[in-house]
């Protein structure tokens, strides 16, 4: 697992392994290094680094010794995604002109504009990595899209304040968050914009939703008991009420699972300050992998 750390005076991203909990610092330079994503190949780590012209988009083997340049330029880079065989990134772009999302090769060649619609929001890629999702949050344009990078195609699904859209492991359908009734909720549709329903009412806000990797749950974080906790539902549960898997008086989040489905690693704030946690799919067996008095943040497996 890789995660984001303060401990060494700058955010660096690190390694852990599970097994026995041993660290490594990946990165180990000035600039400030952190949000990590795992390759789906779990060869590469993609990330961002932070420097006086902005934020760049960077890559590195998962050991940390070979290094690359991604995207960079003047303004942000943010919201990158792996396609899922690994060989292209897509991300958001931001400047002081317009805020867009595009995709490249992951050695950085070859950019493209992903879409004319301005958006900073990448939902993900298909899992046969012909399309992607995006999101538009507000505006005439507001609502979710898909859109085939190496064609012309690009449909709009929504026309409401939607985000985050994620494919299902499947491909046919789409979870994601809504304001539409007032608050952030969670909701999923058929990947043609059909059957849109709604699986989480409360007057809390929900986020962070993921799909368990067989595709039968979703992962999230509701505020609906005062402070953030992380939660899990069957998304053919019939009217079923999602499990509380935390359950504390500090904030919890984050939470991603492992490549199985079978363990859940998370973010909670117990002692006072950010520590990565695992636990099993179903909440139980606990367990504290950095034990520090600085911010450990951003897991990914």
């Amino acid at each position: 697992m890789v995660f984001t750390s303060n401990r060494d005076g700058n955010l660096e991203i690190y390694s852990v392994r599970v097994s026995d909990k041993v660290e490594t610092n990946l990165t180990r330079r000035a600039a400030d290094d952190f949000a990590p994503q795992v390759s789906p190949n779990r060869s590469m780590v993609a990330f961002l680094s932070r420097s006086a012209e902005g934020v760049a988009l960077e890559a590195m083997t998962v050991n940390g010794e070979e290094w690359r340049r991604v995207a960079d330029g003047e303004g942000d880079y943010y919201g990158h995604r792996w396609s899922p065989d690994a060989s292209r990134l897509a991300y958001v772009a931001e400047s002081s002109e317009r805020t867009s999302i595009y995709f490249n090769n992951a050695d950085g060649t070859q950019p493209m504009p992903l879409s004319s619609i301005e958006s900073g929001d990448v939902g993900g890629w298909s899992p046969d990595g012909a399309s992607l999702s995006f999101a538009v949050g507000e505006g005439a344009e507001m609502g979710i899209y898909v859109r085939n990078p190496d064609g012309v195609n690009e449909d709009r699904l929504t026309e409401t304040p939607d985000a985050a859209p994620i494919w299902s492991p499947d491909a046919r359908r789409f979870a994601f968050i809504s304001t539409r009734d007032g608050n952030p909720e969670v909701y999923v549709m058929n990947v043609d914009g059909s059957e849109q329903k709604r699986l989480t009412a409360t007057d809390a806000p929900e986020y962070a939703v993921s799909w368990s990797p067989n595709g039968r749950s979703l992962l999230f974080v509701s505020e609906r008991d005062g402070n953030p906790e992380i939660y899990v539902m069957r998304v053919d549960g019939d009217g079923e009420e999602p499990a509380r898997l935390t359950r504390n008086e500090v904030r919890d989040g984050h939470p991603v699972w492992s490549p199985n489905g079978d363990r859940i690693a998370f973010v909670s704030y117990l002692d006072g300050d950010a520590e990565i946690f695992v636990m099993s799919a179903d909440g139980e067996d606990q367990e504290r992998l950095t034990n520090n008095e600085f911010e450990d943040t951003e897991p990914s497996w």
